[in-house]
């Protein structure tokens, strides 16, 4: 075998064994990365599966509390639709109470009248001035009995405008006497002042009744029409042959405009 023979022979050999000890490194460590990796992998499915039932758990638990939440909540729905027939039936009570209450304050105040105008000094409004108010103002020959009077209790006004009489009478036709005759005199003095009577309503028939006032100004002196306040606050309009009752103000208020003061225009 001549040199050139052996040398290739040497450098097949090397190439060789160079090949082999690469392979067997290159084994070696790729075996290594893989088994880490194959480590890593099991930690995190590990992980993973912890992380699950965590979650499951949690889920579980939810599930029950949702659960009792729905159960609680269906409690709660029946005991609010119980309270809330409870509340509509105390409703009705309240208004049927308050209905009661202002019947009997009326039927207390039926007997009262309310005179205004009448100076504050003293004794003006006891029962003798009361009495004497009967004689000079009214003309009322007939003893009136009665049983008390005094100020309404309202402090007294800066403007130094006078607070009104209440005063209650014994017998109920005396104090519609009286209101009649109030009503049927021209005007009315007492110690040279303009005074006038009213009956004592509530406060609340006072307020319905108020209500009416400038429905009142729009008919007043109107021919053909005839018009009164009925108890407790009912506004009542006579025209062309027809009556028409009224509880809300606007609505009569918008029935004089269109029936009555828009055909006097045309």
């Amino acid at each position: 075998m001549d040199a050139a023979d052996l040398k290739a022979e040497i450098l097949r050999s090397l190439r060789t064994d160079i090949s082999e000890v690469i392979k067997s490194e290159l084994k070696n460590a790729l075996a290594d990365d893989f088994n880490y990796l194959k480590n890593e992998m099991q930690a995190v499915k590990a992980e993973i599966i912890n992380n699950t039932t965590a979650i499951h758990s949690e889920i579980d638990q939810m599930k029950t509390t949702i659960k009792e939440v729905e159960s609680g909540l269906s409690t709660w729905s029946d005991e609010v639709n119980s309270l809330q027939t409870v509340v509509t039936d105390l409703k009705a009570e309240v208004t049927a109470l308050k209905g009661k209450c202002e019947d009997l304050e009326g039927r207390m105040k039926r007997c009262n009248i309310r005179i205004l105008g009448v100076a504050e000094t003293d004794g003006s409004s006891s029962t003798g001035s009361m009495a004497r108010l009967r004689r000079e103002s009214l003309h009322l020959e007939k003893d009136v009995l009665v049983d008390r009077s005094h100020r309404s209790l309202v402090p007294r006004r800066s403007d130094g405008k006078p607070r009104a009489i209440v005063a209650k009478l014994h017998y109920y036709q005396d104090a519609v006497e009286v209101l009649k005759r109030a009503r049927t005199r021209a005007m009315l003095r007492f110690n040279g002042e303009s005074i006038a009577i009213f009956p004592d309503y509530t406060a609340n028939v006072a307020k319905a009744r108020a209500a009416f006032t400038e429905v009142g100004k729009l008919l007043h002196d109107r021919q053909g029409i005839r018009f009164g306040i009925l108890f407790p606050g009912r506004l009542r309009i006579s025209h062309d042959g027809k009556e028409k009752e009224f509880t809300d103000a606007e609505e009569a208020k918008r029935y004089v405009k269109k029936n009555i003061i828009s055909t006097e225009k045309d």
